[in-house]
């Protein structure tokens, strides 16, 4: 006589139960590491994109400096309002098209120009020393989990 061998189609009922048992123990778990990857993933983000957006303004004000055009140059420095909020020709507005692709991401941009100071930052009142400034981008934005970050980026300029 042959033996006859069973052969199982399905699950049972406790196979099944164990797999949702399972199922749902795991998947909070895990969702929970895939959105902590996702905020880390997008401050990264964040962060590249204000480094490049200071960055490229900082860029901006040393070629300024450096200019011989009218309203530029190391000495326009002094008069910081002017230099960077003139309508048509201050810094914001020629770096309209810079902002305008920033801020839509959320970034803010600030420019910050030092006093005079001397070569290791400090103003003695030396008008011989104190020949450079520091200049300052600082970019703002929200990060993932609702908290207010700033980036800064800074040089020291001088028109020597």
């Amino acid at each position: 006589m042959r033996p006859t061998l069973r052969r199982r189609r399905g699950f049972t009922l406790f196979e099944a139960m164990a797999v949702v048992v399972v199922l749902a123990i795991a998947t909070p778990t895990a969702l929970s590491m895939l959105l902590t990857g996702a905020s880390a993933r997008i401050d990264a983000a964040h962060v590249s994109r204000a480094t490049w957006f200071a960055t490229g303004a900082l860029e901006q004000v040393l070629a300024d400096v450096h200019s011989d055009a009218a309203g530029l140059g190391f000495d326009a420095l002094a008069d910081a309002p002017t230099y960077l909020n003139t309508p048509g020709t201050g810094l914001y507005a020629r770096l309209n098209t810079l902002i305008s692709h920033y801020t839509p991401m959320g970034l803010t941009l600030g420019v910050n120009i030092g006093g005079l100071v001397a070569y290791d930052g400090v103003a003695p009142g030396d008008p011989d020393d104190d020949v450079y400034r520091y200049i300052t981008a600082s970019v703002s934005w929200t990060d993932a989990s609702g908290d207010a970050r700033t980036m800064s980026v800074s040089a020291m300029v001088t028109d020597l």
